[in-house]
Parts: C-alpha cells; structure tokens; sequence
C-alpha cells in the first residue's frame, strides 16, 4: 500500500435457482431465486452488514441478482440500484440445457468451454464483451475511495476479476464463486486500470470469514 485511501469492491453471486440446482445452463435468461437460493442471501446477509457495510448496493437487474441484492440490503439498511451491465453473459441456444446434455450432444464445443476457449455457439457472448460491459458499469458505479458491493453472476464475475487484475480473460486460475460467495479486491491508486487492483479474497463465504 502507498498510503492513499483504498478503494475496496465487494464482488457478490446471486443465491442458488432451480437451474443451478439441476445443473442447468443459465446465461441471460432471467430464472429467480429458489427458497434455498433466498436461504442462503439470508445467511451471508448479516455476515457481510458486519465486514462490508455499504449505503448503496449495485444489482444486475436479472431477478436472481436482484433479489439476492435486496436481501442482503435488508440487513445493512442499504439502498439497491440495478445496472444491466452487470447481467450473466448470454449463451445463446445453450441456455437451459443440463450439462449433461452438453456434455453429450455438444462435447467439441463444450470441452472448448471448459478449457476457457470459446464455443462456437449460436449467441454466445464472448469474453471481451462481457469485460467491456462490466468494466464500464465498475468505471461509472464503484467511484470513491470506499467500499463498494456488487450484486451479479458468475461468469460475469469471473471476466471481470480477470480484467481487473490484467489477466488474460479466458484464464481459468479464477474460480466461479459459489451461490452468494464473495471476492474482495482492493486499489489504493487513482487509477482504475487493469493491473491496479489486488485480489484480497476469492469465493468467500458467511461461515468462512471472520474478520
């Protein structure tokens, strides 16, 4: 650290949907929270009031985020603003498939994935739209040296972790979060440039973190 103030940004994943349940292929389509997914939003709520209060929370405005958003909101007496920049990127005509049937009737394309390359895949949204986007909601909504939260997905996540920190967008040495998992990176320059931003936590989690 240099002695200036820190700006300190709270990464979010929405809770649990009947699609992540069933091992289902979400994307952009607007699938909501099921009651374990709001369980889950209800247990990280307090944990994060306490660690990473915050007056303003940032939402995808797909349902999943948006609700999660609230829920943890609640706890901290937070306002919730929504930004469509923070959606889950598009998998075109993936979306709604189990993986199991991607697996087995688009195995090339799903390896592919898997590995971090691209699918060639009827509406897929690539990596650098998916960070241009997301890089743009962060430049316009996470400004000041304060905390600040997001409320979004997990691919989007992910892009936008690698982006922030300089790495190649398709690495895979950043994990999807879990369900209303949480990841924390710091910058204490003037510059929101990739590369200026540190890491501090990864897919943290209400029973994982105390302090």
């Amino acid at each position: 650290m240099n002695g200036r103030p820190v700006r300190r940004l709270i990464l979010v994943r929405h809770g649990e949907t009947d699609w992540n349940a069933e091992h289902r292929l979400q994307g952009a389509s607007d699938v909501p929270l099921n009651e374990n997914g709001r369980a889950q939003a209800r247990a990280a709520a307090p944990v994060l009031a306490r660690i990473v209060p915050v007056k303003t929370i940032v939402a995808s405005d797909l349902s999943r985020a948006l609700e999660t958003a609230h829920i943890i909101a609640d706890a901290m007496g937070a306002d919730v603003v929504t930004d469509a920049r923070l959606r889950e990127r598009s998998y075109g005509v993936w979306e709604g498939l189990p993986e199991v049937v991607l697996r087995s009737e688009h195995g090339e394309e799903h390896t592919r994935w898997a590995g971090g390359l691209e699918p060639r895949v009827e509406g897929y949204e690539g990596h650098d739209s998916v960070a241009k986007r997301a890089l743009a909601a962060v430049a316009d909504d996470v400004t000041g040296d304060r905390t600040h939260m997001l409320v979004a997905h997990g691919s989007t996540i992910r892009v936008l972790i690698c982006a922030l920190l300089g790495m190649e967008l398709a690495s895979r040495a950043i994990a999807t979060l879990g369900n209303v998992h949480w990841a924390e990176l710091e910058n204490d320059t003037a510059d929101d440039a990739p590369g200026n931003w540190v890491l501090r936590r990864l897919n943290a989690a209400g029973d994982t973190v105390s302090t």
